[in-house]
Order: C-alpha cells, then structure tokens, then sequence
C-alpha cells in the first residue's frame, strides 16, 4: 500500500507546526505578564529576559520557516492571485515587524526597569508591551482565520 502523503502535505505540516511554534507562546504573554507584575520589582526580569531569548532564538527563525513553506505552497498551489494569501503575507510581515521592533524594545525596556528597580516605568511599559501584544495576537488571529476559511 502506498503512502497517502505528498510532499505537499509535509509541508503544510511543517508550515502549521512553525506557526505554533513561532506564536503559540505569545498567547501565554498576557497571563505571563499579569503573574510576573505581582511578583517583587527585581525578580520580574528574569523572565523578560526569557521572552527576548525565546523571540531572537525560536520565533525569529519559525518566521522564516512559515514565510518559506508558505511561499512554496502558494506556488505550488498557483494561489497567488488569491486575496486571503496576499493579505496573510502582508500580515506575516507586520507580525514580525511589530514582534522585532514594538514588542522586542518593550521587552527589553521591562527587563531594564525590572533590573534598575524603576516601578514607575516598569508600568509604563508593561502598558505599552500589553497593548501591543494584544494587538499582535489580534493579527495573528485574523491570519489564521484567513488561512483557514480563505474567504476571498
């Protein structure tokens, strides 16, 4: 019996399993970061200094896998003329824009406040860093709608 799989199947896989991997964890970030502002000022760096590690060493490169397999797969599918694959890599772009500009300097302005002690602007960014990863989390859910039903 022959195997039911093409190579095209392997990698939508590999295409769904980058994005759980590149964003699974950002839908933890606001429980996280609720917890970690009770904890005491010095000890909340700790763990920004790991959602910086995590984005520059897991989220960064399964961006490239997903942009790789999704390229492959629009073209090997001749969806290219599609909106909803248009509009999904436009907002891949801007995910990953926002996660290595807004929410990465967010992160690491926490993990500086937290180290120096500054209550007052560790506030003020753990404002800006909620905003924005809400905002992230939204985009990222209208791709997976648009990848998913594909509406247009």
């Amino acid at each position: 019996m022959a195997l039911a799989v093409t190579f095209y199947d392997i990698v939508v896989w590999i295409h769904v399993t980058a994005v759980v991997v590149a964003f699974g964890a950002l839908f933890a970030y606001p429980v996280f970061l609720a917890v970690n502002a009770r904890a005491p000022l010095a000890e909340r760096a700790a763990l920004h200094r790991a959602q910086i590690a995590f984005s520059q060493r897991v989220t960064g490169p399964a961006i490239g896998v997903i942009l790789l397999a999704g390229i492959y797969l629009a073209t090997k599918a001749k969806l290219w003329d599609q909106a909803w694959v248009g509009i999904s890599l436009l907002l891949l772009f801007v995910i990953a824009g926002l996660g290595s500009t807004v929410l990465r300097k967010g992160e690491e302005r926490l993990e500086a406040t937290a180290a120096g002690g500054d209550e007052p602007g560790y506030a003020a960014a753990l404002a800006i860093v909620r905003k924005w990863t809400l905002i992230t989390l939204a985009l990222i859910v209208i791709v997976i709608f648009l990848m998913t039903t594909k509406p247009f």
